[in-house]
């Protein structure tokens, strides 16, 4: 059993992780659309996505670990939901509640709807519940997104852990290779023009759907690094896991060459090294504020979008020369 004392360096990029999540919504996702005001926005703003990413780094990791605390997969997905739940019920409500409240520009239409509110609760990709039931239904907030690829994550990560401890890490990285290699030939216009004519358009445009869906597998290969991650944690002196991650993040950049992108993949890979082997040279991350604000990271990506894109919307007016 691995020791369970909590990595608080983790929790400090959490931190990292959701404030570029906060500047890209903030500063670059809604400035033209529902802004009062506009500015020139700095260019790395636009890149803050990427913050997710890092997220998603974090959860192979942590997901490795809990995996190995769980009895079977019933009792790891409990867990997951109890973890998940309440801050769920209590973010999506004050979110539904503030925007049928104060939403008079509608803004955000959908977040004001009590049926996208139960779907939010749900985890399960609106997209999935319209195909199945033909209905027309969204998140209560659109940054919601992340959690059905995290769904979909615990799934397949619990389902191959019980399946084959040892092998885990073999078969995760089967699935989640496969996976984007499928999800490239699927959406590219390269892959439709290779793929249709083989297979006929009615076949190719299920399985587009089928990836489109299930956005796991776009990003697969980031909650594989995070499982790399805690393997080379805990045997800091293998060099084929240090060989194999830096493998791995290097295809994952090429796949989404940027040369933003390319910096964020290249800072990333740095801090993610110096935790493993260097954590003194980022302690910082790991102090008593960075780790409190990090325990809350969870709660703050639910409800920060919506509220605070209205917020901003609502009050930016009335600040002048100090509206950014």
């Amino acid at each position: 059993m691995i020791d369970s004392k909590r990595i608080t360096i983790l929790d400090g990029l959490r931190v990292i992780a959701i404030v570029m999540v906060l500047l890209y919504h903030y500063y670059f996702r809604f400035l033209e659309s529902h802004y009062h005001y506009s500015f020139k926005t700095l260019e790395l703003f636009k890149y803050g996505y990427l913050g997710v990413e890092l997220f998603f780094i974090i959860s192979g990791f942590v997901i490795t670990l809990t995996l190995t605390k769980c009895n079977s997969f019933l009792d790891f997905i409990k867990k997951r939901f109890i973890r998940l739940i309440p801050a769920m019920l209590v973010c999506s409500a004050l979110t539904f509640l503030f925007m049928s409240i104060f939403d008079d520009d509608f803004l955000f239409e959908k977040s004001s709807k009590f049926i996208n509110l139960i779907v939010s609760n749900t985890f399960i990709s609106p997209q999935l519940i319209n195909l199945i039931f033909n209905s027309n239904t969204d998140y209560i907030d659109g940054a919601y997104w992340s959690l059905w690829a995290e769904i979909v994550f615990y799934i397949i990560a619990g389902i191959l852990y019980f399946i084959s401890q040892k092998k885990m890490l073999l078969n995760f990285s089967i699935v989640t290779f496969s996976g984007v290699i499928f999800f490239f030939l699927a959406i590219s216009n390269k892959g439709m023009q290779f793929l249709s004519p083989l297979i006929g358009s009615t076949l190719y445009m299920n399985i587009r759907q089928f990836f489109k869906i299930f956005t796991f597998f776009e990003y697969g290969l980031w909650f594989l690094l995070g499982m790399i991650l805690n393997k080379l944690y805990y045997n800091k002196e293998s060099k084929w896991l240090l060989f194999y991650f830096t493998i791995v993040f290097v295809f994952q950049t090429i796949l989404l060459f940027n040369f933003y992108i390319s910096l964020f993949s290249l800072f990333t890979y740095i801090v993610l090294l110096c935790f493993i082997y260097k954590p003194e040279m980022i302690a910082i991350l790991g102090n008593h504020f960075f780790s409190k604000l990090g325990l809350v990271s969870y709660s703050v990506y639910l409800i920060h979008q919506n509220i605070g894109v209205l917020i901003i919307n609502k009050f930016s007016n009335y600040l002048g020369n100090y509206s950014w």
